[in-house]
Formats: structure tokens, C-alpha cells, sequence
């Protein structure tokens, strides 16, 4: 059920709108420095999508409040369902309203990161001038109010085939599979949608976002901060099942590129690779003990080792992996955890 707080839907906005969606539940404490950082844009063409899930705090309050304040915010609120139900309402609400209403552009923000003044705008530059089909900024991992370090600090700006975009989904390239760091042509999302129930529904559907394209155009200057929250689900320090979710959709993803590019089968076996080293990480983080699964996964990691290690386009935190799950799983347990110590020093939580 989805219910919306406003009545604007007649608006009229000018050329180039970007919807911007904001899936919300928990974050009462950054919502508002997430709204004010979209309110600041130097690009003004924006609607801002709230969709609150069912937040427990203040922030169904917080998010009428600001649509009441605010002609550019809409206001959804509907029962939960995680974090793919109410970014698939904030696209279900877009794709409601009358065509002329819609807007141009599509973009993901999570109400716990903030962006720079020029996010928006910097992403419309660049969509229009290199006719790509969705474009990506750089971002900062913030690990905390004096942390951050710049995801690619080479600033890399590329133009990416098709081909070359699914690629890099698979190795974690240069494209990535994160949502939040992309603008999107409005019908990249006309019938696509998140997976829901599920985690790491990024990963679940970045070879879908690819397969809606042909140009893809990057420019890693960072304009998003994504904030490393240790009290989030997916980087919780509480080991919980739905973990696992990252090995079901990298293996649907590394199955879906095998079954159509067996030229890119190398990439996708890094994929499958990658996502059973974050779960085991995953297990060391939380102190969550499964002998038989961290064997399995081990298991399948050695089986592929060779092709990773010899591989030039493997990313070397993958071969890092391997070398040391070869080692035993107590030698993995020991790096990740003094990598995770250094990760966190300073962090807020």
C-alpha cells in the first residue's frame, strides 16, 4: 500500500528534470543533512522522491515536513518492505504520473549519504555530452565527520561499450554496481525494477541496468558521499542469513553473463569469486562461525584460483583474497580482521 503526503502532481517542470529517490527507514539522525545537500544543487530541474517505508523514528514526520516546505519533494509513505519496495514505489509513483510530468532523468540517493552541490548538475553534463544511456560519478567513503578517501583518487574519466560495461560489473571495474552513484535515462527504469525481500538487490541488478544500454560514460571526480555505517544491514557487525543474498545475486548475475557472453566466463567466475570472499569477510566481521559453508566457499575459491591469479584484469584485493584463503581459513580470518581494524579506526558507527 502506498500513500502519498502531496498534491502535485500536475506540476509543471522544466526540460531535463531528474527524479531523485530516496528509500527511507531508520536514518532520522542524516535525513535532513541528506535533503539539505539536494536542496543545495546548482542544478535546480530536480524533484526529490521521500519514500518513507515505514520508518519506526521521526522520519515519516521529517519527510511531510519537508514536502510542505518544499514545491521540488514529494512525499510517499508505504508499508515496509525494505529498501527495493520503496525505491520500486519511487519509480512506480514516476512512472503514474502523465508523460509530460515525468521528467528526463532517474536517480538513487540513500538518506543516510549527502552529495555536493554540483552532483546533480556534473551528472546531466555528463549524460548529455557523451550521449550515454546512464552515467556514474566518482564518491568519498566516508568513515567518519574527519575520514573519507576517495574511491578512484585517479579521477578517471572513460566511455564504456556495452560490453566493456558488463565486464567491469563482473570484475568490479571501474563501473560498479552500486545504484546511488548513477544518473539513468528515464526508460532505463520503464519496466525494471529491485528485487524485493532481498539484500544486496545493487548487485542483483546491475547486468539488467547494463543490458537496458549501450553507452555508458564515467567520470570518477567525487560528488557522492557514501557513508560507511556499521549499524547498516548489509555492513552490520550482527551476522544475519540475508547475507548470503550477495551469493545468490552474484551467482544470478555470473549465470545470466555465461549463458549469453561465454567470451566474458572468466569474468563472470571472478563475480562468483568475489561475492564468496565478501561473505566469508562477512563471516569474520560478525564473529559468525559455519565450518561447513566457509569450506564450501574455500573450496570453490581454490578450485578457481589459478584463473584469478593469472588473470591481468583481476583486482588485486581479489588475488589478496585468494592468496591468503589458500593459506587456511584461519590465516583469511587473521588479514581480514587487521584489515577490518585499520578500515574502522575512527569510524562512527
Amino acid at each position: 500500500m502506498m500513500i502519498k503526503s502531496d498534491t502535485k502532481d500536475s506540476r509543471t517542470f522544466t526540460a531535463g528534470l531528474v527524479n531523485i529517490i530516496l528509500p527511507i527507514y531508520g536514518v532520522e539522525e542524516f535525513l535532513p543533512r541528506c535533503i539539505e545537500s539536494l536542496l543545495a544543487q546548482t542544478y535546480q530541474s530536480i524533484r526529490i522522491i521521500l519514500v518513507d517505508d515505514a520508518s519506526p523514528d521521526r522520519c515519516p514526520q521529517l519527510c511531510d515536513d519537508y514536502a510542505k516546505a518544499y514545491q521540488q519533494i514529494v512525499s510517499i509513505h508505504r508499508q515496509n518492505g525494505g529498501q527495493s519496495a520503496a525505491r520500486n514505489s519511487g519509480l512506480e509513483y514516476v512512472w503514474g504520473l502523465e508523460s509530460e510530468h515525468r521528467g528526463e532523468y532517474i536517480a538513487f540517493v540513500d538518506p543516510d549519504d549527502w552529495v555536493e552541490p554540483n552532483y546533480v548538475e556534473s551528472l546531466v553534463r555528463l549524460i548529455r555530452s557523451s550521449k550515454a544511456d546512464v552515467v556514474q560519478t566518482g564518491h568519498y567513503i566516508s568513515y567518519s565527520s574527519t575520514r573519507e578517501e576517495s574511491k578512484d583518487p585517479r579521477n578517471t574519466k572513460a566511455m564504456l561499450t556495452y560490453d566493456e560495461a558488463l565486464e567491469s560489473v563482473c570484475r568490479n571495474g571501474i563501473w560498479d554496481v552500486t545504484v546511488w552513484n548513477k544518473l539513468y535515462k528515464l526508460n532505463v527504469f520503464k519496466t525494471l525494477r529491485f528485487p524485493e525481500g532481498k539484500l544486496y538487490e545493487d548487485t542483483a541488478i546491475a547486468h539488467l541496468i547494463v543490458a537496458q544500454g549501450n553507452r555508458f560514460a564515467v567520470d570518477m571526480t567525487p560528488t557522492y558521499h557514501y557513508m560507511q555505517r556499521y549499524t547498516s544491514t548489509a555492513n552490520g557487525t550482527t551476522w544475519k542469513d540475508s547475507k548470503l543474498d550477495l551469493l545468490e545475486a552474484g551467482d544470478a548475475l555470473a549465470d545470466w553473463v555465461e549463458a549469453r557472453y561465454p567470451q566474458l566466463s572468466i569474468a563472470a567466475t571472478e563475480k562468483r569469486v568475489f561475492v564468496r570472499l565478501s561473505t566469508l569477510a562477512q563471516m569474520v566481521s560478525t564473529n559468525y562461525r559455519n565450518d561447513a559453508l566457509a569450506a564450501s566457499m574455500r573450496k570453490f575459491v581454490l578450485r578457481n584460483a589459478c584463473a584469478v591469479l593469472t588473470d591481468q584484469q583481476a583486482s588485486l584485493r581479489d588475488k589478496l583474497g585468494v592468496i591468503s584463503i589458500a593459506c587456511g581459513y584461519p590465516c583469511f580470518r587473521l588479514v581480514w580482521k587487521q584489515l577490518y581494524k585499520i578500515k574502522r579506526r575512527g569510524s562512527t558507527g
